[in-house]
């Protein structure tokens, strides 16, 4: 820990006092001087050992949260030398994202602290409830100390940064605007499309219709029926869905024009993930964001339980709202790592013709696809992908429903 003082001694008082009392021998004068003496050793002594064998610890708890959500930062002072203090301050510093709570007019809002003095050998413990209003990943600290000598005439500052983190997650759509539904109905509709034949599972036959490959025609039932019959198999539940999550706001994906339309498809993208999860299904994430912290274009595997979910939400929190690629060309260099028959969730700002051709070539893989888009799609574009089963749904819509 690094150590600074300010203040002084009042050295020419006593020099002055030590002069005199070395000269005149008077009784009152060497007291006064033997004071001086006596209040610089003090003043000497315990302005070096103010700060020594004392630690600080944060603990945040809990560590990871959804945006607007409270937590408890518990800090813990230690003095582990057999000196009291006579007066200990402390300060947490908060980045820019947390604030306290309640946030009281006057209130500081870049720290939080208080003041005591703790006794020797004492442990003691400050809890202080602190908020984080939008997503991201902090870190809290350094931790500020400051205290003095028992006279006063010296203060001593000093600082520890243990860099404890938090990831708050971002808030789900609905919850952060109420205009806004829950897209629980957009997860019900990737589950349901998330159900493929299996070739291997014959259940019978129907009538053949418009549309129908012309390899399922059962050619001996239709002989017997007089009629053309396809083959129908049973379903087999494809419990794969990968989110496709696209950042950039123009086809030039290096312009960032509309951050506040990033924030809806990360919102969004969070909350059909937590769906998608709660339904037993297997999540994973592609994405051409950034993250904030790593600079890099991050990803997740696919996988059940909370590890891939946790994993596919960190991902978002850290996500930042600039773009490493386009989104065509991220999706379909993932093409060769997307399992067979997965459903893939396209969220963007906008669906634009190069996009909806990256669709169309992931369609044509055997790939069941959902795209939301905030913007209502061209009429072309929206007529290229409904004619390749391609299910195109817009958040604005319903946010026009809920609000009107």
């Amino acid at each position: 820990m690094t150590v600074q003082r300010t203040g002084l001694f009042p050295w020419p008082i006593a020099l002055v006092l030590i002069v005199a009392a070395a000269i005149t021998r008077e009784p009152v004068v060497l007291v006064a001087a033997a004071a001086a003496l006596a209040g610089w050793a003090v003043s000497f002594f315990t302005s070096r050992t103010a700060l020594r064998g004392v630690d600080a610890t944060v603990e945040l708890v809990p560590s990871r949260m959804v945006a607007g959500d409270m937590f408890t930062a518990r800090l813990v002072i230690a003095n582990r030398k057999p000196l009291p203090m006579p007066w200990l301050e402390v300060r947490l510093a908060l980045p820019e994202g947390i604030d306290p709570e309640p946030a009281t007019p006057g209130m500081p809002r870049g720290s939080v602290g208080a003041g005591f003095a703790p006794r020797a050998h004492e442990r003691v413990t400050l809890a202080f409830t602190l908020r984080a209003p939008q997503r991201g990943a902090y870190e809290l600290g350094p931790i500020q100390l400051r205290s003095g000598d028992w006279l006063g005439f010296t203060h001593v500052e000093g600082a520890i940064d243990p860099h404890p983190s938090i990831v708050v997650y971002p808030m789900p759509l609905s919850a952060a605007d109420r205009h806004r539904p829950s897209l629980r109905p957009l997860a019900e509709t990737a589950t349901k499309r998330g159900l493929l034949p299996d070739p291997l599972r014959f259940r019978g036959v129907r009538e053949h219709r418009s549309g129908d490959p012309r390899k399922e025609i059962h050619w001996k039932a239709s002989a017997r029926l007089g009629g053309l019959q396809t083959k129908v198999y049973e379903p087999a539940t494809s419990l794969d869905a990968v989110f496709l999550l696209n950042v950039a706001t123009y086809d030039q994906y290096w312009i960032q024009a509309d951050p506040d339309a990033a924030e809806v498809v990360i919102s969004a993208t969070a909350e059909l993930i937590r769906l998608a999860a709660d339904a037993g299904r297997q999540v994973g994430l592609v994405t051409n964001g950034i993250d904030n912290v790593t600079h890099e274009r991050p990803r997740s595997a696919l996988g059940r339980g909370p590890r891939p979910l946790t994993r596919s939400l960190e991902i978002l929190a850290r996500l930042g709202p600039y773009a490493s690629h386009s989104p065509e060309a991220v999706f379909l260099r993932e093409r060769g790592r997307l399992p067979w028959g997965a459903t893939l969730v396209c969220v963007t700002p906008v669906l634009g013709p190069h996009l909806a051709g990256a669709l169309l070539a992931l369609r044509r893989a055997h790939h069941r696809i959902l795209a939301v888009s905030i913007d209502e799609p061209d009429a072309a574009v929206r007529q290229r992908l409904r004619s390749a089963d391609i299910t195109v749904d817009t958040l604005r819509i319903g946010a026009r429903r809920a609000a009107g």
